[in-house]
C-alpha cells in the first residue's frame, strides 16, 4: 500500500482479502449496539511507520477527526509488530469507541484484531484487512493487487514483442507487499521476465544500494517494479550515477515528488492511490458504522489512478 510511501501494511497501500469461514468469537465491533449519535467519539489510531505516507494518513485523520467533533488518541508502532500490540492493548484500556490500525504486519493484524475482539472494542482497519470479516467493525483499503495487475499490464505493453528484464525493488515481505508483488508479476505477459526481486524495506537509502547491486548483477535490466515512490527515487538516484536513464521505472504512491518525476520522465508510470483518501474516509467510515448510519460500507475501497506524463496534471492531491 503505498511517494505513496507505503508501509507494508500500505499504505500504505494495500488489498482486501477476506476469509468465508465462520468464526465464533466473543461480542464485537460488528454485533454491538449503535453508539448515539450524540455522543462524542474517542477514536484511537495505531499508526505503524513515520514514512510520508504515514505521517500524511495522520494529517489527514486527525483534520477530519477534528471537523467531524471526534476525539483522536494516536500511537506510533515505528515497525515493531510488538509494539503494535501493546499499542492496541493501550487504546483498549484507554476505552476508546474503536481502534483504527495501519499495521506493520500480518501477523500484527492477526493479533491486534484477536485481543480487540476479547476486549470487545471495535476494531477498523486501514490499506489491508487480511482477515475474517466478521471480526472487524470495517476497512478502508488500497487495492494492492490491482496496484500490481496495473503495473503489469502496463509493462506488458510497452514491451509489446520484445523480450525484457524485468527487476522488483519492495517493500517488505508481509502484507501488501507480498500483494503487489504477486499480481504483478502475473500480468508481466509472456515476453517480460522477473529476473531480481529483493526487499528495501521502504527505505530510500536501502533501495538505492539494493538498486545499485541490481545493475551489477543484471546489467541488460529494462524495467524496475519499485513498490513506492520514496525508495524508486533512491533507485533513480543508483540509475543516474551509473549512467542508466534507460531504465524505466514503475512504482506507487501519487505523491508530489512521485508526480514531477513521472512529468519529466525519470518515472514511466505510478499509481496514485493517496493517504489523504485514505484517513478522510477513514474517520467518515468509523463514526458511521459506529453510528449504524445507511449507505455506510463496511470495507470501502480508496479510489486509484494509473498516472503516466500524458495524465499527471489530473491526479489528486497526495497529502493536505
Amino acid at each position: 500500500m503505498a511517494g505513496h510511501r507505503v508501509q507494508a501494511t500500505l499504505a500504505v497501500a494495500s488489498a482486501l482479502l477476506l476469509s468465508a469461514c465462520s468464526v465464533s468469537t466473543p461480542t464485537t465491533s460488528t454485533d454491538a449496539a449503535a453508539v448515539d449519535p450524540g455522543k462524542r467519539l474517542t477514536i484511537g489510531f495505531v499508526n505503524g511507520n513515520t514514512i510520508e505516507f504515514h505521517t500524511c494518513l495522520q494529517k489527514s485523520m486527525q483534520a477530519r477527526a477534528e471537523s467531524a467533533n471526534v476525539d483522536l488518541l494516536i500511537a506510533q508502532s515505528a515497525m515493531d509488530p510488538a509494539k503494535e500490540l501493546s499499542n492496541i492493548d493501550d487504546m483498549i484500556a484507554k476505552k476508546v469507541d474503536a481502534v483504527v490500525v495501519q499495521t506493520v504486519n500480518i501477523d500484527a493484524l492477526e493479533g491486534g484484531v484477536a485481543r480487540a475482539n476479547r476486549a470487545g472494542v471495535p476494531i477498523f482497519l486501514t490499506s489491508v484487512a487480511a482477515v475474517d470479516q466478521s471480526k472487524i467493525l470495517g476497512a478502508v483499503v488500497t487495492d494492492v493487487k490491482k496496484v500490481g495487475q496495473e503495473l503489469g499490464e502496463w509493462i506488458a505493453k510497452d514491451t509489446g514483442d520484445t523480450s525484457a528484464d524485468v527487476a522488483v525493488i519492495g517493500g517488505a515481505p508481509g502484507a501488501a507487499a507480498d500483494l503487489m508483488n504477486d499480481a504483478f508479476k502475473a500480468n508481466l505477459g509472456t515476453h517480460a521476465k522477473v529476473v531480481f526481486d529483493q526487499p528495501a524495506l521502504w527505505q530510500r537509502a536501502k533501495a538505492q544500494d539494493v538498486a545499485e547491486n541490481l545493475l551489477q548483477a543484471h546489467p541488460k535490466v529494462k524495467y524496475v517494479f519499485v513498490h513506492n515512490e520514496d525508495m524508486a527515487l533512491g533507485a533513480l538516484a543508483a540509475f543516474k550515477s551509473a549512467g542508466r536513464t534507460d531504465i524505466k521505472i514503475v512504482t506507487n504512491g501519487g505523491s508530489d515528488a512521485g508526480l514531477q518525476a513521472v512529468r519529466s520522465g525519470e518515472f514511466a508510470a505510478t499509481v496514485s492511490n493517496t493517504p489523504r483518501s485514505v484517513g478522510e474516509m477513514a474517520i467518515d467510515n468509523v463514526v458511521g458504522l459506529l453510528q449504524k448510519k445507511e449507505g455506510v460500507t463496511k470495507v470501502a475501497t480508496v479510489p486509484d489512478m494509473l498516472v503516466t506524463r500524458d495524465n499527471a496534471d489530473k491526479a489528486p492531491p497526495y497529502c493536505l
